[in-house]
């Protein structure tokens, strides 16, 4: 009798050890997922400062349960930095509008005119400042902001400093481009390289890049022009504009 009380009680204990193994085993946690996608897309995906070599759109997977600090880098574009919460076995997903960082104006959606230098009143201004989209006299008060200016000698835009009679300062370069197309998103070649001169003619039907004193990038082009030439009726030009803000980015 006493073994078969025995034999029981031995029963019990392995059996609720074995009940106590069973509560306390530990499941493992399912990993997590980031999926990412950016506009543009093709930008690189860092996650906690780490490139992961992926690029949008694409998933991060087999995370930890957590906040992840995600970072897309995209050339042209700032950096997108923000943090993701990643839920055990679940995808996250997060859709990212990156913002450039080309910093253009136009100036002349009404064109901005200039006029010859001989035979001009006051009110009809023959330099131009690139960077305000602002018509300046030559001899006026604010002629140190002018840039280039239009010359009744030759009938040329040339740059201010070879103004020597009103004393201007400025030097800005020229660069004709093989294009009319103002709006083209062609970039300027560097002013490092090739041919740069210093003025273009009154009726280049092409657009022109230039270099300023400041080192910003400009696409200038005539839209139009008229005036007989000479006081009384000054030969004037008709000019658009687009003005990089970013100094040596020769972007457009």
């Amino acid at each position: 009798m006493k073994k078969i009380i025995a034999i029981f009680l031995v029963l019990i204990v392995i059996f609720s050890i074995t009940n106590c193994d069973e509560e306390n085993v530990v499941t493992p946690s399912e990993p997590g997922n980031i999926y990412l996608e950016s506009t543009p897309d093709s930008a690189q995906i860092w996650v906690d400062g780490v490139n992961s070599n992926k690029i949008t759109p694409d998933t991060i997977t087999a995370l930890d349960a957590g906040n992840y600090g995600i970072t897309l880098k995209l050339a042209d574009y700032f950096d997108s930095t923000f943090t993701v919460t990643v839920n055990e076995g679940q995808t996250t997903s997060r859709s990212v509008t990156l913002t450039s960082n080309l910093f253009l104006t136009f100036y002349g959606q009404t064109a901005i005119r200039i006029y010859e230098t001989a035979g001009t009143t006051a009110s009809q201004p023959s330099g131009l400042d690139l960077s305000s989209g602002n018509a300046y006299g030559v001899s006026g008060t604010d002629k140190d902001k002018v840039d280039v200016y239009y010359s009744s000698s030759g009938y040329l835009v040339q740059s201010a400093h070879l103004n020597t009679t009103n004393g201007l300062t400025r030097r800005t370069y020229f660069r004709v481009s093989i294009s009319t197309n103002l709006s083209d998103g062609v970039d300027s070649p560097l002013r490092s390289s090739g041919t740069w001169n210093e003025s273009m003619g009154d009726r280049e039907s092409n657009y022109v890049f230039l270099y300023d004193e400041d080192g910003h990038y400009t696409k200038l082009k005539i839209v139009g022009w008229g005036g007989g030439g000479g006081p009384g009726d000054p030969a004037y030009l008709d000019l658009q504009w687009w003005y990089n803000e970013t100094t040596d980015d020769v972007r457009f």
